[in-house]
């Protein structure tokens, strides 16, 4: 069995992605390990762990779109954005109704930037903004191009606003909270969130964390020919997978330019690669 792949986890609250990178490591014996798509450690849900090899494939999980299920407390507002922050304001939502929930649906959908939260990761001059945040420092972040593919109305009782939101890549729901809660003509904090899925992957696909262990980790392994399934395959013999591990190009009769991921002749992965003008390039390589 490989030892290289992507694990799904069900994340559990009140710990770090990387805590469960941590646990990860102990685990299976194999230090190269990365997830894709950081979650807050009160956030919940679907976290991608690439194993081995594997983690060169991050960059490319991370860009698929995502979904997450969110409870916004209307009425009150933390210096970071979520629960777990110092409460700065608080007020009496007042006139909201089904009605103007309903209303600010097509306006969610048509939001076309946002600017990060200071308590962010992104990087200001190489220090992290919830760095400087925390140092009383002045933060300002620029807008980032962002999508509302959707956005629904799960529950709304005693100021709490449930929501489901299907964004892309760079999405902040602290801030998209935040956002609604304007609309809505008062102040709001991200209470709950869960990612319930990342691109084609559910989160009923993930496993529990404490459910892993030294001999059955590899069961939850899965290869990369099931996370990229939508990806069009193209098999090569011997002969030029030796050539594509070296990096050559290889003579293809595929006129489409394409993306593709590359399997020997026991369907296992070797890379990704590109096809243009007749010729398969790589891209990405494991040896």
């Amino acid at each position: 069995m490989s030892d290289f792949g992507v694990i799904l986890i069900d994340k559990p609250p009140n710990i770090t992605s990387f805590d469960v990178v941590r646990k990860l490591r102990k685990i299976t014996g194999i230090r190269k390990i990365g997830h894709s798509g950081t979650l807050d450690p009160f956030a919940t849900g679907l976290l991608q762990l690439c194993i081995g090899k594997a983690t060169r494939i991050v960059s490319k999980l991370s860009t698929e779109n995502k979904i997450y299920v969110a409870t916004c407390k209307l009425g009150i507002q933390t210096n970071t954005g979520d629960i777990t922050g110092e409460t700065i304001k608080e007020e009496t939502p007042l006139g909201i109704t089904q009605k103007g929930l309903k209303n600010i649906i097509p306006e969610i959908l048509k939001i076309t930037s946002q600017i990060p939260h200071k308590f962010s990761a992104v990087k200001v001059n190489g220090k992290r903004a919830y760095e400087m945040a925390r140092e009383k420092k002045e933060v300002i972040l620029p807008p980032r191009p962002i999508k509302i593919l959707d956005f629904k109305i799960v529950k709304f009782e005693n100021n709490e606003l449930t929501y489901l939101a299907h964004v892309s890549k760079g999405t902040y729901i602290r801030v998209l909270s935040e956002t609604i809660a304007e609309k809505l003509g008062t102040i709001g904090t991200t209470i709950k969130l869960k990612r319930i899925q990342i691109g084609d992957i559910p989160l009923t696909n993930a496993v529990e964390l404490e459910q892993l262990n030294s001999t059955n980790w590899k069961e939850y392994l899965i290869p990369l020919t099931k996370v990229f399934a939508s990806v069009t395959p193209v098999i090569i013999d011997n002969e030029q997978k030796q050539l594509f591990q070296n990096g050559g190009g290889i003579a293809i009769s595929m006129d489409d330019e394409i993306e593709v991921i590359v399997l020997d002749k026991a369907k296992d992965c070797i890379g990704f690669g590109s096809i243009k003008e007749g010729f398969l390039k790589p891209k990405i390589v494991f040896i």
